[in-house]
């Protein structure tokens, strides 16, 4: 799992992506931010720090990160097989309720969002048992239904709280440098690289290692599906920069996952959750 909204296993994620957007392309409708509904699940080892990932990790100097002020104290719950998380009334002034989702089993949770992460046996004992996202403040809504395996077993912890949005940086270069937020992606995009260190890498490598540059070529569903078929299995580094855009200090690596969940997702919360 990675410290950000989304980890999707990779042949899933850009197979639906590519499709999408090549259904959404035939019928006329815009992407918008569906050119990145793909999520951090095609990231191996790495992490695209935005939002709440960025909060998580301690990198609040990042540019564009929002800053993060809790209101009241984290409740903690355990949970076994699907559920719904109830968050009950948010208080005066919180925006938004910062999740945090650790997995005690594997396999795979799927939320509201449509974004679904999956914990691995290795990674039990480390980092990546955690997913750190966050969910905006809705009027009236007051919980969240996650959906995993019946037999996976898992913590959630969660705060309401308040943040401030903060604007990203201009390098020397002119280039836009920071998280990801709600106006999207600067030239440069905040990660974690796979030796841990913190940088940046180049959106437009970052689309063309995902495939978002390839799919704007895409007519129909099938090309999509061709192209999806034919990275299966590859890995693609690209190199993670400091904030100017010129100095190597790791790599983010896009890769094509085949291990799947420990068994099929379950369709809705269960009774009494």
């Amino acid at each position: 799992m990675n410290d950000l909204k989304v980890d999707e296993r990779f042949s899933q994620a850009l197979r639906s992506e590519l499709v999408s957007r090549v259904e959404k392309t035939r019928t006329g409708r815009s992407w918008g931010n569906s050119r990145w509904g793909l999520g951090a699940g095609v990231f191996a080892g790495a992490v695209l720090v935005g939002g709440a990932g960025a909060a998580a990790a301690g990198l609040l100097t990042i540019p564009g990160a929002p800053v993060i002020t809790p209101l009241g104290s984290p409740v903690t719950v355990s949970y076994s097989g699907p559920a719904t998380v109830r968050f009950g009334a948010a208080p005066e002034g919180a925006k938004s309720i910062r999740v945090k989702l650790t997995c005690l089993t594997t396999g795979s949770w799927a939320f509201e969002s449509g974004a679904t992460s999956t914990c691995k046996s290795q990674d039990l004992k480390g980092p990546g048992k955690v997913t750190q996202f966050q969910i905006p403040i809705v009027p009236g809504k007051e919980s969240t239904t996650i959906n995993t395996q019946a037999q996976s077993q898992w913590q959630v912890t969660w705060t309401f709280v308040d943040e401030e949005p903060t604007p990203w940086a201009t390098n020397a270069h002119g280039e836009t440098y920071g998280a990801q937020n709600d106006k999207g992606l600067p030239q440069l995009v905040a990660v974690k690289a796979t030796n841990g260190r913190p940088g940046y890498v180049y959106n437009a490598e970052l689309e063309d290692a995902t495939g978002m540059t390839a799919a704007l070529s895409f007519k129909t569903r099938e090309e999509a599906l061709a192209w999806q078929e034919q990275r299966k299995g590859r890995k693609i580094a690209i190199p993670v920069y400091e904030s100017d855009g010129k100095t190597v200090v790791g790599e983010f690596v896009i890769s094509n996952d085949d291990e799947g969940p420990t068994g099929p997702l379950t369709d809705s919360a269960a009774p009494g959750s």
